[in-house]
């Protein structure tokens, strides 16, 4: 992790492609908001939330999940962030815009795993009151995207903007770290 001035943001977002995921409860908004701060369009934008109030701007993808149990939809949003990040070239950045909910929103199972497995443990933790931390660590450890292995995918430069709903503000925690 490497903390990048206003004016080395402003310069590599200025002369990188860049490729936007936006992820949570309030992504439509971040993406908004993002797409009028960026110098051009980018060059790929994926938005992955529980519901859509605004119209979003053109050339972003809009994809429904499921909170705070993933269902399939979050599984097909998971592949679809990894098919961008991947799809990011070595000169480009991805800009993952993450805020509450980004965990359930992207849920790919482990090799070996089944999105059923995840939708028990995730039942399990919240009947048993899990708190955020806890029921985020254990969907790190069941993921294909959490836990850094989402950025890991990426050749290129990975910024995160990154809303907070977690009490310590632990960025492992917020999404689960993706």
């Amino acid at each position: 992790t490497q903390a990048l001035s206003a004016p080395d943001l402003a310069s590599t977002l200025q002369h990188r492609a860049v490729h936007v995921l936006a992820i949570g409860k309030a992504a439509p908004f971040m993406a908004s908001a993002c797409a009028a701060a960026l110098p051009r369009p980018p060059a790929s934008a994926l938005v992955v939330g529980t519901h859509c109030p605004i119209a979003l701007p053109a050339g972003f993808s809009w994809m429904r999940a499921a909170h705070p149990v993933p269902d399939q939809s979050s599984e097909a949003a998971a592949r679809r962030a990894l098919d961008l990040a991947r799809g990011a070239g070595e000169d480009d950045v991805v800009l993952v815009l993450v805020s509450g909910g980004a965990s359930a929103l992207l849920a790919l199972p482990r090799p070996g795993l089944s999105l059923a497995d995840k939708q028990a443990a995730t039942r399990q933790l919240l009947l048993g009151g899990a708190d955020i931390g806890s029921l985020n660590t254990v969907r790190k450890h069941l993921s294909a995207v959490k836990g850094g292995q989402l950025a890991a995918a990426v050749r290129g430069r990975t910024l995160a903007l990154v809303v907070s709903d977690v009490v310590s503000d632990d960025l492992s925690v917020i999404g689960s770290g993706p």
